[in-house]
């Protein structure tokens, strides 16, 4: 039985890779009456033809073009006309109070193919420049945490940049105890989503992911629902907490990597520590050659000699930064982003080598706890392993090999693999 939906209309469509989200959302845009509209956003450029040609409803992309046109405005257009629109998280992240208020005149539903980056540190602005803004009173923030622009003759300049974030109302700070600035911190405008008639997020694990929190943080309700499948047609379904899923075919598909009494090296011992092949471990690690080289050769041994496998069949990761660092021997070519999801660009993948360990950026976390808003961290590393994983060939019923040498990351999945989590 379905639970009655909160007026607020945000659904979250929680159900596991591959159990049929996309597919339900186009069955649902296909059997939708004609004046209902659509704006259906994902990752990436090759779902949005999916959606064009598998949904009958004449979607719009939205173009740029030679006169200088951007695609931000060519959507303000496609929305004024009421049309049905098809595009990328890039471009929705860009909405401004024009496009708000365009959409505020209509009865859009959103879907929402994987969550956004809906909060974001201003790397750009240091821990200095806040401090002399607020000493000067040039900013302040208000009791949400909202900064406030004061200087009204400030034209252009260093800091026009974060003057707009604070003027459009999409700034906010974090000040430690004493009250001092550490970070600032653009936020998605909360009335782009409070301007649609509804909203179905397509994802796995709301509960660990950042936007989960960021609903929390602007006080946005949210229901739960699952997607099942039965005579041919895929239907929204009463919520399973994770703890109850059934994992038992999950289970028998993932093969991870435990050393055999005829190894001479154990390969996972180089992450044994809680912090290893976290950024600050592999920003240590990487400054030894030898460490790097040992790492590497890890990589190459385990698909080339445990699993003996071609480098097609093989995708690895660590963080962007250490990429070049940290590639195995015949493997610049099959390197896929730590946070990938939302693509089926992978699924002929066999073997996955995974050098990295997920925390929340302590000071967003610091953020996020400030405002009453809780994150499980080890909730939020797990969902992004998983989203990484679920690239593979497991999407479609086939094992895989993983190498997970962090012992964190490795016991997240074993107890998910288990039910414990």
């Amino acid at each position: 039985m379905l639970r009655k939906p909160v007026k607020t209309k945000i659904n979250i469509v929680d159900s596991i890779m591959g159990s049929g989200k996309t597919s339900w959302a186009i069955q649902y845009m296909k059997n939708a009456p004609a004046y209902q509209k659509f704006i259906y956003i994902t990752p990436f450029t090759n779902e949005v033809e999916r959606v064009i040609t598998s949904v009958d409803r004449d979607f719009k992309q939205p173009e740029a073009d030679r006169k200088g046109k951007t695609k931000l405005e060519d959507t303000k257009r496609l929305l004024a006309e009421g049309e049905n629109i098809v595009s990328t998280h890039s471009l929705f992240r860009r909405v401004d109070q024009e496009f708000i208020d365009l959409l505020d005149m209509e009865n859009y539903t959103l879907i929402l193919d994987e969550v956004m980056n809906v909060v974001e540190q201003m790397d750009e602005i240091s821990r200095d420049d806040l401090k002399m803004l607020s000493d000067k009173q040039i900013i302040e923030v208000d009791n949400k945490g909202f900064v406030q622009w004061k200087q009204s003759d400030y034209s252009e300049g260093f800091f026009e940049g974060i003057r707009n974030l604070a003027n459009s109302g999409n700034l906010m700070m974090y000040e430690d105890e004493k009250k001092e600035p550490v970070a600032a911190y653009w936020t998605f405008p909360v009335e782009a989503f409070k301007s649609f008639n509804d909203i179905f997020i397509l994802t796995y694990m709301f509960n660990g992911q950042m936007q989960r929190a960021y609903f929390d943080l602007f006080g946005q309700e949210y229901v739960y629902y699952a997607v099942s499948k039965s005579d041919g047609e895929y239907k929204l379904s009463e919520y399973i907490s994770y703890g109850n899923e059934n994992r038992s075919k999950i289970q028998e598909l993932i093969n991870i990597y435990y050393p055999n009494v005829r190894d001479k090296n154990d390969m996972n011992k180089a992450g044994h520590k809680t912090s290893s092949f976290s950024v600050s471990d592999l920003r240590r690690k990487t400054k030894s050659t030898q460490t790097k080289k040992v790492i590497k050769n890890h990589g190459y041994n385990y698909y080339r000699h445990k699993c003996k496998v071609p480098t097609e069949e093989v995708m690895w990761t660590t963080f962007k930064a250490f990429e070049k660092q940290l590639s195995p021997t015949g493997l610049k070519d099959q390197f896929v982003a730590v946070n990938a999801r939302a693509t089926n660009e992978y699924q002929s993948k066999s073997t996955c080598i995974y050098f990295a360990n997920i925390y929340l950026n302590p000071i967003m976390k610091n953020f996020f706890n400030k405002q009453g808003v809780e994150v499980n961290e080890d909730l939020y590393a797990l969902s992004e392993l998983l989203q990484w994983i679920f690239r593979t060939r497991i999407r479609t019923g086939q094992p895989i090999d993983v190498f997970i040498p962090s012992k964190r990351m490795r016991t997240l999945l074993e107890r998910y693999l288990d039910n414990e989590i």
